[in-house]
């Protein structure tokens, strides 16, 4: 195949889907202290700007769960990936490896995006906050950045001769 798991690859798997679980838990752990209309949408600053039913939260997690199981079928064929490199047979080993690994990063930032999400709806919903974080955000968005310098750096450059 394209490399073996590390320790490390199953920890992050076992973190993002404790993640997605986590989500599930939250809603219902707080799903009867919540009022019917809860915020729906953010701006920018993290300042609820539409409402709507609190059925609406049970779509974050859906939608966590949905993408969770989507990049797990892709990183288990990285060769259907669209990569920045060609891949050949001096390389593949390490090119699926990283492409993998990128995908497993994906996942925990996505399941860490979503369940702040949640929680952060939850909390202003209940009225503990008034609105998100936005510096949460930002620092998704830059660890983001941070997991797609890595890739395309660890990534090989040129086909060996």
């Amino acid at each position: 195949m394209f490399g073996q798991k590390t320790a490390f690859d199953y920890l992050i798997g076992l973190l993002a889907l404790g993640l997605v679980l986590l989500q599930v838990y939250l809603i219902f752990q707080y799903w009867q202290l919540l009022p019917e209309r809860i915020p729906t949408h953010y701006n920018f600053t993290g300042e609820p700007d539409a409402y709507g039913a609190k059925t609406t939260l049970l779509f974050l997690p859906l939608i966590g769960a949905g993408l969770f199981i989507m990049l797990t079928v892709v990183g288990l064929n990285p060769q259907s990936m669209n990569l920045p490199v060609k891949v050949t047979e001096e390389n593949r080993e390490l090119v699926y490896a990283q492409a993998v690994r990128f995908i497993h990063f994906l996942r925990l930032l996505i399941g860490i995006l979503f369940g702040y999400l949640i929680w952060g709806t939850i909390q202003v919903g209940l009225g503990k906050q008034t609105q998100l974080d936005s510096r949460v955000l930002i620092g998704f968005l830059g660890a983001l950045g941070v997991v797609m310098i890595w890739f395309f750096a660890r990534i090989p450059k040129r086909n060996k001769e």
